[in-house]
Formats: structure tokens, C-alpha cells, sequence
């Protein structure tokens, strides 16, 4: 019996190693292109010629950085970009969790219907051409409105949080009404406070949603002055060289190479979302985990 038990357990190391190993190997996969990216950004020219991959940078150099910061564009996007994340991001989660709320009161009568409504959006929609003339109706066509409007109200987001909602206690609720409160004074004072988690999780994923939304800003801003990060980070990264940038830029461009600017554009694209989650990370798993579970 003994022998047995420690066959077992030698078998459950072993299967426990080679998951180890798979995941640690996976795992390395995933982050070496990022861990590159970083090095070549570092870079000059030379090196990355002679080394394309490399553990370490041997001859350090922020001429890159430089010229992203000082040709501007990339500087432009951020300001585009916080601009439009700073209306959409409370509009969403304004939405997103005052919808959820009344689709979760089991006394509401058309929760079943609306919802089935909204679900029924996600796997049918008007269409690109259709979407594209309302907003050219509604006169937001090359303004930020259009950005911060398209995607506010998020289905998906709506059901995790609904689902959130259901494993509160239904006490709460009635033990506020007892004492005269209505659902606006429930859902402000009672249900917000309770739902940090969840509220860190839709924050999460509306912030990165936007941070990298490239193609609706490509469809509907004709301004390149208007333009978010991440359209422009897809021009730099689609440009052949750096000289078609412009003859202002030749001194930048003599001390840095191409592949640098890219990488340096990508580094700084992703660097805020990577400074966040980490902040985050403890009320997104639990946001996700009691929001997948209906009590």
C-alpha cells in the first residue's frame, strides 16, 4: 500500500514538472518578443545589425526615445488618446453598471426581454456602412464624440457585471427599501461601494479597449491631428523609413535607425496599460471569479 502511495505521488511530481515546464516554456514564448522589443528600443543601429536577438544591450542609447518624444505625433496621441478615454471611460462604466443593475432586479418584468435584445446585438449588428452614416447624421464624423460614443455600452461587460450582481444578497436591497431608499439611493450608496471589484475589472477592460482602438478612429477621423496612440503608432510602424517624416527631423534621424523608433513607439504605446495592471490585478481576478458565478 505504501509502495503504491509513493508511486502515486512520483507520478503526480512528475505530471506537475512537465506542466511546469510546458507553462515556464510558454511562458518565455510569449515574453521574449516584448523583452526584445525593450532591447532593440535600446539599441543602436551597429547592434542590432550584428545582434538582432540579444539578451542584453551592450552599447546603451536613448536616441530613439528622443526622437519619438521630439517629433511629436506620438506626444499628439497621447493627448488624443487621454482625451478620449477620459469621457468614454466614466460614460462606460456608467452604462455598463446602471444597466446591469436594472436587468439583475428580479421585479423589473422586461429584464428577460431587453436583455435578450441586448445578447441578440452581439452577434448581429447594422453593419459598418449603416453605423457610419448615423454618426455622419448625428454631425460627430472627424470629432472625438464619435470615439467616446461607439463602444460605450459594452454587452459583454453588462453580463459579467449583471452576474456580479446576483451574488450580492437580496437583504440589502430590501432592508434599503424598509428604511425608503429607491433604486437610484440602492444602486449609487449600497451597490456601487460593494462593487470595487467588478468596477476594477470593467475599468480594465474599457481602458484597454480604448487605449487600443486603432481602426474606428481610421474610419471615422479624417484629422491626423485628431488621431489616437495607436493610429498613429500603425503610420510610424508603416512607414519604409524615417526619413519620409520630413526634412525637419535629419539629425534625429541620422542617430537613430528605424527599427528602434518602432520598437521605442511600441514600448511607450504599451508602457501605461503594463504600469496599471498590476494595481489592478487583485480586484480583476476576483471581479471575474464572483462575476462568473450566479448564487
Amino acid at each position: 500500500m505504501i509502495k503504491k502511495v509513493d508511486s502515486l505521488k512520483r507520478k503526480i511530481n512528475m505530471f506537475d514538472a512537465v506542466v511546469w515546464l510546458i507553462l515556464v516554456t510558454w511562458g518565455l514564448v510569449i515574453f521574449y518578443p516584448i523583452y526584445n522589443s525593450i532591447l532593440v528600443s535600446f539599441m543602436t543601429e551597429g547592434e542590432y545589425v550584428n545582434s538582432v536577438f540579444s539578451l542584453y544591450v551592450k552599447d546603451f542609447t536613448f536616441a530613439s526615445y528622443r526622437h519619438v518624444f521630439t517629433e511629436g505625433r506620438v506626444a499628439r496621441g497621447y493627448l488624443n488618446t487621454l482625451i478620449i478615454v477620459a469621457f468614454n471611460l466614466p460614460l462606460s462604466l456608467f452604462l455598463i453598471t446602471s444597466t446591469a443593475y436594472a436587468l439583475s432586479r428580479k421585479k423589473f418584468l422586461l429584464s428577460t426581454a431587453i436583455n435578450n435584445l441586448m445578447v441578440f446585438t452581439m452577434y448581429f449588428g447594422g453593419g459598418l456602412v449603416p453605423t457610419y452614416l448615423l454618426i455622419k447624421s448625428l454631425g460627430l464624423v472627424n470629432s472625438f464624440g464619435s470615439l467616446i460614443l461607439l463602444g460605450a455600452m459594452s454587452t459583454y461587460n453588462m453580463i459579467v457585471c449583471k452576474s456580479f450582481f446576483y451574488t450580492l444578497p437580496d437583504s440589502l436591497e430590501e432592508s434599503a427599501k424598509i428604511d425608503g431608499a429607491n433604486d437610484i439611493y440602492i444602486y449609487a450608496k449600497i451597490y456601487m461601494p460593494l462593487s470595487i471589484p467588478i468596477l476594477a475589472t470593467m475599468f480594465l477592460f474599457t481602458l484597454v479597449g480604448k487605449w487600443n482602438e486603432w481602426y474606428t478612429p481610421m474610419i471615422y477621423l479624417n484629422d491626423s491631428k485628431k488621431w489616437p496612440l495607436q493610429l498613429m503608432l500603425r503610420e510610424i510602424i508603416g512607414s519604409n523609413s524615417l526619413k519620409e517624416q520630413g526634412a525637419n527631423n535629419v539629425a534625429s534621424v541620422q542617430q537613430s535607425y528605424t527599427m528602434g523608433v518602432k520598437m521605442a513607439t511600441i514600448v511607450a504605446t504599451m508602457l501605461p496599460v503594463m504600469c496599471i495592471y498590476p494595481f489592478l490585478q487583485k480586484y480583476f481576478m476576483s471581479g471575474l471569479t464572483l462575476g462568473a458565478v450566479k448564487q
